[in-house]
């Protein structure tokens, strides 16, 4: 008898413990990108857990989901999404019409959006078809956008959990503040460098350039490496522009911009936009610049 009692408890004990996790137990939201992460775990001040697709290193331009990483993103009360990164919408789409109860919410709803293009001798030449439908995606990169990216999420979280409003509104205050003052650096220590030019492997600081009144010069050339003519296109522009920083990003190759750079006896900065930490990344590129442009 003692020993059916006992038994007894012990399962009265293990669903009970059962329960308590499953109450207890964080609803997810899913991210495409580590800045976005980094937004999203400051306002929800953790009463989600945030998911994200592209690990740190990787590029969301050509990332390939894992199995295991869909299936989080399915479980999620709801997917946070970036924009326009074509793999993004590659499986968005189907996640969505598999997982009917997923709610989607746009991070670049509102942002004056860039295509990706530029003006070379009056011709337009494409930089790069790897964005769905022209668009360049990469609005965390400047302030000013990212502004917009987390009142966007504020919103959401408000939609989604409207019990705890205040405490997402204050999170999401102290964050706007932050984002606030790097716009504030950025505005102050580039007001004497409008117009300057700096050249980058792939087309992602163009909002940055747009915002703060630099030109962005892209070596990459639809989606590849340049080719010939569009290296030597992109050669006499940076030269009649009079470029001095040459970035590359952390995930991709160095040859081609370290073989430009030459051209200038230049040096190949690395930089890393998809950082986690959004605002020591901002910080150090605003660093590189004034300290290269320097008079």
């Amino acid at each position: 008898m003692k020993r059916v009692e006992l038994l007894f408890m012990l399962f009265c004990c293990t669903v009970l413990f059962s329960c308590v996790n499953m109450e207890t137990k964080k609803a997810a939201i899913t991210v495409t990108i580590q800045p976005q992460k980094y937004f999203a775990e400051k306002i929800a001040g953790g009463r989600f857990e945030i998911n994200c697709i592209v690990p740190e290193g990787s590029s969301p331009e050509t990332y390939d989901p894992s199995p295991s990483l869909l299936v989080k993103a399915a479980k999620s009360e709801a997917y946070f999404k970036i924009g326009y990164i074509g793999f993004e919408i590659a499986w968005l789409d189907k996640l969505i019409q598999n997982t009917p109860g997923l709610q989607v919410f746009d991070n670049s709803r509102g942002v004056e959006l860039l295509s990706d293009t530029v003006q070379v001798d009056s011709t337009e030449v494409e930089k790069s078809h790897i964005h769905y439908s022209g668009v360049n995606p990469h609005i965390w990169c400047s302030p000013r956008q990212t502004v917009i990216i987390i009142r966007n999420m504020y919103n959401a979280f408000v939609e989604l959990d409207p019990e705890h409003q205040s405490e997402y509104e204050e999170n999401y205050k102290n964050l706007l503040a932050e984002v606030s003052q790097v716009d504030s650096i950025f505005t102050d220590r580039l007001a004497s460098l409008k117009g300057k030019a700096f050249v980058v492997f792939h087309p992602s600081l163009s909002y940055l350039a747009r915002d703060y009144g630099l030109e962005q010069i892209s070596l990459e050339s639809d989606g590849k490496e340049p080719s010939v003519k569009h290296f030597k296109e992109m050669v006499d522009l940076a030269r009649e522009k009079q470029a001095k920083v040459f970035f590359v990003q952390k995930e991709f190759d160095r040859k081609n911009i370290e073989v430009f750079a030459q051209e200038f006896d230049g040096k190949v900065i690395e930089i890393n936009p998809l950082n986690y930490n959004w605002i020591d990344e901002q910080l150090a590129m605003i660093n590189i610049l004034s300290r290269e442009y320097a008079d």
